[in-house]
């Protein structure tokens, strides 16, 4: 969360989700939050869809299923937090794109 809070744009406040405290936001997006070390990316449909073969043979990365927006990063070394950061970018441009 710190180094994601440090990124151009993003602030840190209090998750629209219940049992999440802190959550990454761009604007009025929430494109992260974190949960028992593992973090939840907002990287939209479209994302999604685009990163789907990347995403899925990435056995860190839980994709929710058809049509859903968010995808689950377990984070257990260095490595895993320097993903998670590369997909919160694709979030965080992706939320720059929904805007208003």
């Amino acid at each position: 969360m710190e180094r994601g809070a440090r990124m151009r744009g993003v602030t840190v406040r209090q998750s629209k989700f219940g049992g999440h405290n802190e959550a990454l936001w761009l604007g009025k997006t929430e494109v992260a939050h974190c949960h028992r070390g593992d973090v939840d990316v907002r990287l939209t449909r479209a994302v999604v869809r685009r990163l789907r073969d990347e995403l899925r043979s990435d056995a860190r990365i839980d994709l929710r299923g058809p049509g859903y927006d968010w995808i689950l990063v377990r984070v257990r070394n260095t490595a895993d937090v320097e993903r998670a950061l590369e997909l919160l970018r694709h979030a965080i441009r992706a939320a720059r794109n929904i805007a208003p």
